[in-house]
């Protein structure tokens, strides 16, 4: 059987997913898409993931992703209310350095725009500079210049802002 290039980048969100203590199960497969049921000790998460194999610019300073959205693809996200976490892989050329954005399903929406006229949306990931902490996302509804959210990039920490952890430290001082 031979692997589609989707396999490796779906397959690089259940490494890290699985690395960070969530069971993964998958509930739709695709190349253009795939959504995953994910459990932890802490919360329950149904997350959305999409990839793009390369970055649309790709200079010294910057990358930049942009993820197409089809009316189609809209209508699933706005209809299916248990997704609660969108997964941006972001590739780049031989795989290693490759990148994942996740994002709230506000934050998504935020980048969609409510009133927005067109039926396709876009949801943009850029990477400033390399070794930045953060990424740039903005989209069809939000500009960049104005308004985009800085994301974090470090996937350990970034999940567990999603999570409803405890906070340890706070725990052991009161005892």
């Amino acid at each position: 059987m031979a692997l589609a290039k989707a396999d490796f980048y779906y397959g690089a969100l259940l490494s890290q997913l699985v690395n960070s203590g969530f069971a993964p199960a998958i509930i739709e497969r695709g190349d253009t898409r795939r959504i995953y049921s994910l459990s932890n000790d802490f919360s329950d998460f149904k997350v959305y993931a999409k990839y793009v194999a390369k970055p649309a610019s790709n200079e010294s300073e910057s990358k930049r992703w942009d993820f197409s959205f089809n009316p189609e693809e809209v209508n699933t996200i706005l209809e299916d209310t248990t997704i609660n976490m969108f997964a941006f892989i972001c590739g780049v050329r031989n795989f290693k350095g490759s990148e994942i954005c996740f994002l709230s399903k506000e934050q998504l929406y935020e980048c969609f725009g409510k009133y927005f006229t067109s039926p396709n949306r876009r949801v943009t990931v850029l990477l400033d500079k390399k070794g930045s902490r953060n990424f740039t996302v903005y989209g069809t509804g939000l500009d960049r210049r104005e308004n985009a959210l800085k994301i974090i990039r470090n996937v350990n920490k970034r999940l567990q802002e999603f999570m409803e952890v405890p906070n340890l430290e706070l725990m052991l001082e009161k005892k």
